[in-house]
């Protein structure tokens, strides 16, 4: 009788701590969605300002190629390769930021098919192993209230 007694005790605690990891799982997925949404949101703030520094940069660029255009038919020089270069930085950044949001694009779609899975196995698998476990303990513990024949 000691050994089943051990043993519903062993279950019952297992049973809880498959329920205190599927709490805490369940929140870890959760946080998973927001985070994913955070880098996204990021990512397209620093995209706006940078399609922002870029439009004002373009801007400068054809004003300084508009007073070369004036200088030049009055004999000067203006110089606008200052503003060219700060163009294409402005275009190489918002690139980067371009080809970062692809990738997280392409890493949550990835993740959030192993998430889908793993939430299946927190919503639907473990609730049918909790009641599988609450059986099982029940039948131990009307096992052990049966007296033997003949005791």
């Amino acid at each position: 009788m000691t050994d089943i007694h051990a043993d519903i005790g062993a279950l019952k605690a297992f049973r809880d701590a498959l329920a205190r990891f599927r709490y805490v799982q369940r929140d870890v997925a959760d946080r998973s969605d927001y985070e994913i949404e955070k880098t996204r949101a990021s990512l397209e703030a620093k995209a706006s300002r940078w399609r922002s520094v870029l439009d004002q940069r373009h801007a400068d660029l054809e004003q300084c190629r508009y007073r070369a255009a004036a200088a030049a038919h009055e004999g000067g020089y203006v110089n606008c390769s200052g503003y060219a270069r700060a163009v294409a930085e402005a275009e190489e950044r918002l690139e980067n930021i371009r080809r970062w949001q692809q990738r997280v694009e392409q890493e949550a779609d990835a993740f959030r098919s192993k998430v889908s899975r793993f939430r299946n196995l927190i919503e639907v698998d473990m609730p049918h192993t909790d009641a599988h476990l609450l059986a099982i303990i029940e039948g131990m513990e009307a096992a052990r209230g049966v007296q033997a024949p003949g005791s």
